[in-house]
């Protein structure tokens, strides 16, 4: 068997089923729409920076430094603050050394977002004492929060509470200072303010409490839980933006990006086909397996589209046609030298391959460094444009190559070399 002869029919049904499987990927068929994950300027949610705080280490007494272990603890406290559940898509990401971006979906009460981050949740439990010094009754820490495994919101005889139960490490701990404060007042402090300070009737040997507070209702209980299963912060935080997209924003944002997505590829395939007549029109369908298979790919990357991603998208499909352009050109120049089709085809794909490989590698290059050193709405731009850039040089140089020779091996209006561009 001779492979000259039978490769192009293989690597177009390999097309075809890559271009298949790439759309069912990407399509939903259930919801009748693309399972593309969507940034909050095209649908709705809040969108908080904050920047990291360095505080004083309580252990060592030093400044506690913006490290990158620093950095991923803050952001898993509030991956658990805000995504208790773990069914929200919530997109938490550092933005340089000392800033984080956070994304929350469909959540347009920005300022309860505001306030679940900025609290440092630290949670203390504090005995009185007698300082002879100042001759009265003061309070000390004997227990953080640290030792709480986990914490609900219940109601108690029509009231709003927190339960809480310890460690086991904690439990004998907490059970020796229960025992020493028999009848006596147990702080609980809550980021340095005094929430509740119950009367201790007995020793608890079980490590579980009650939290109370008399201004508390079910909400704030509610809160203080996720808090507290949280943890606490381990630097100060300070909110630099705060912003929210309704949801009909992020529709009209959404809508008038493919409008103006479908408008853009359709002149461009116009284009194409009036000018370069048949390889145009297969430069056509090359674009749309290209479309399908960076889609395909922002989805299995679990990729999230945002307004400037689309306007990188779109970039890259100028990338794509530019690819197409260069190799036409050169066929054309080929083609006026009396060479044969098929030669002129072969020629034209090898005279615009150094080029096509230089163009796209620079714009590589370029689309990396925004998505690495860029702001977070800059990475969407990178991030589609490096993606769009990958697949545009695949598609540019096999699959057009493939449907070309497709054409040519077939005779398909190659009686004439207008047909071809010339």
């Amino acid at each position: 068997m001779n492979w000259n002869k039978i490769k192009t029919p293989v690597f177009l049904v390999l097309i075809i089923v890559a271009t298949v499987a790439a759309f069912f990927i990407s399509y939903n068929r259930e919801t009748g729409s693309f399972r593309i994950k969507l940034g909050l300027d095209l649908k709705s949610g809040s969108r908080i920076t904050i920047k990291l705080i360095p505080v004083v280490d309580p252990i060592t007494g030093k400044l506690r430094k913006i490290s990158k272990s620093i950095m991923d603890q803050t952001m898993a406290v509030l991956t658990r603050r805000l995504n208790p559940q773990g069914i929200k898509e919530v997109v938490i990401q550092p933005e340089g050394i000392d800033r984080i971006v956070i994304e929350i979906p469909e959540e347009t009460n920005v300022r309860k977002a505001v306030n679940l981050i900025k609290q440092t949740a630290y949670l203390e439990f504090k005995e009185t004492y007698f300082d002879p010094v100042e001759k009265k009754q003061k309070w000390r820490e004997v227990m953080d929060g640290t030792a709480i495994k986990v914490a609900t919101p219940e109601i108690h005889m029509g009231k709003p509470v927190v339960e809480f139960a310890l460690h086991k490490n904690a439990i004998q701990e907490f059970a020796k200072i229960t025992e020493r404060n028999k009848d006596k007042p147990l702080g609980i402090y809550f980021d340095g303010n005094l929430i509740d300070a119950p009367t201790v009737s007995e020793t608890i040997p079980n490590g579980r409490g009650v939290i109370s507070g008399g201004k508390m209702n079910l909400e704030a209980c509610r809160d203080l839980a996720v808090l507290l299963n949280a943890g606490a912060l381990p630097v100060k935080v300070e909110v630099l933006e705060s912003m929210t997209v309704s949801p009909t924003l992020g529709h009209e944002s959404l809508m008038k990006s493919l409008i103006a997505m479908m408008i853009g590829m359709g002149l461009v395939m116009l284009f194409m086909i009036w000018y370069y007549r048949i390889p145009g029109f297969m430069a056509n369908f090359a674009l749309i397996v290209y479309a399908v298979v960076v889609m395909a790919s922002m989805v299995i990357g679990r990729f999230v589209l945002t307004l400037p991603g689309i306007a990188g998208f779109i970039l890259s499909i100028g990338m794509a046609v530019d690819a197409n352009v260069l190799i036409f050109e050169r066929t054309r120049e080929e083609l006026w030298t009396d060479k044969s089709l098929k030669r002129s085809v072969e020629q034209g794909f090898q005279r615009a391959f150094s080029s096509i490989i230089d163009g796209h590698v620079t714009t590589f290059i370029g689309a990396f460094i925004l998505y690495y050193f860029g702001s977070s709405t800059i990475k969407g731009f990178g991030l589609t444009l490096m993606l769009g850039t990958f697949w545009s040089v695949i598609t540019a140089v096999f699959v057009t190559r493939v449907f070309l020779d497709i054409m040519v091996n077939n005779n398909v209006l190659t009686e004439n070399k207008k047909y071809y561009g010339a």
